[in-house]
């Protein structure tokens, strides 16, 4: 691996010429192969002067996703193919093949959802191209690339499409939102201005007819949307930019607070392994356990986080939190133990 960064830092374009000629390095391999030399890494990075990585990844590229019958010979010191094999016309570059498979497990990830048919179609506009040139056996592939892809919060299809064509139309509109403080569905008049994506959440920004001011409502909690076929005329003097400064949702200086919980050796290992958020601060204790802080503007997800560790973890600070943390333990207590 030094061996890598030494090379990328001799000739900082050496990575873009290796990407270019992926397909000039499997061909010169299948050569190799077929004619019966059995290459092996040290031969494929001294013809194309790459790191030991980069000829690895050419192995399995042409293993996992071209389905060659590719084996190592370790009395021979080279890899051979197993039965004779055609090497199929490549003219996608492996850029683009990376980001197809990143699509498939993306694809995989939302298949449950709505939006899982619409990453299913994009997906199969993509490798129309390549039906009668390169087939992906994405199951061997997970081999290769695997992708952890958190959840994101469920949005109705339908309710997304119609606030876009009602924000692209200017027409007024009434939806059902569920109203996390009062738990209920309520009706909201209101006419939509914009689609915002904010730390993985969509929010209609819209001007509510009952409070007389903008507001940003979690497309999550919109239930449906009602069209009433009015137009309104949109406030020339309306700034995105301006009300995300304004608004509480968005803005930047908003109050924070330091959270602080710590984790048992088993867990610990999970949270040394990713970062927790970039403000974080660890502390390590000789038992093998830590403590971790750091700073949010909201602590929305925080419950749902710090439960997901189970018995492995508990909140230390702010004591409110801990107090939600708590209450929301004991009625899971309740309804476990009532039968």
């Amino acid at each position: 691996m030094r061996e890598c960064f030494a090379k990328a830092e001799k000739d900082p374009g050496a990575s873009i010429v290796n990407q270019t000629d992926h397909a000039t390095r499997l061909k010169w391999l299948h050569g190799q192969l077929t004619k019966g030399a059995y290459p092996a890494v040290d031969d494929i990075t001294e013809e194309f002067d790459l790191c030991p990585a980069s000829a690895y990844r050419d192995l399995d590229f042409l293993k996992y996703i071209l389905k060659a019958p590719l084996q190592y010979d370790y009395d021979k010191g080279g890899y051979f193919y197993t039965e004779k094999y055609k090497l199929p016309k490549i003219s996608t570059t492996e850029g683009e093949l990376v980001g197809m498979l990143l699509l498939d497990q993306l694809r995989r990830s939302y298949e449950e959802t709505d939006m899982g048919s619409l990453i299913e179609h994009a997906l199969e506009l993509l490798t129309t191209k390549m039906d009668s040139q390169v087939t992906i056996d994405r199951e061997s592939m997970d081999q290769v690339l695997q992708v952890e892809i958190e959840p994101f919060p469920q949005i109705d299809l339908k309710v997304f499409q119609d606030l876009l064509l009602a924000i692209k139309n200017n027409e007024s509109i009434i939806i059902k939102y569920f109203s996390g403080q009062k738990a209920v569905v309520v009706e909201k008049p209101c006419d939509p201005y914009h689609l915002l994506n904010f730390k993985d959440n969509w929010y209609l920004v819209a001007f509510c007819h009952e409070k007389q001011d903008f507001r940003d409502f979690l497309c999550s909690r919109i239930m449906s949307v009602e069209r009433t076929n009015t137009t309104f005329l949109p406030d020339p003097d309306f700034s995105l930019a301006e009300h995300k400064k304004d608004s509480q949702l968005f803005a930047a200086e908003a109050p924070q607070v330091e959270i602080v919980a710590e984790f048992d050796k088993y867990a610990a290992h999970w949270i040394r392994l990713k970062t927790v958020h970039p403000s974080q601060q660890v502390v390590e204790r000789s038992d093998g356990s830590l403590e971790v802080s750091f700073k949010v503007s909201s602590t929305e997800n925080i419950v749902r986080w710090i439960l997901s560790f189970g018995e492995h973890a508990r909140i230390l600070a702010p004591l409110e939190l801990q107090e939600r943390v708590r209450r929301t333990i004991s009625r899971m207590n309740y309804l476990y133990n009532r039968f």
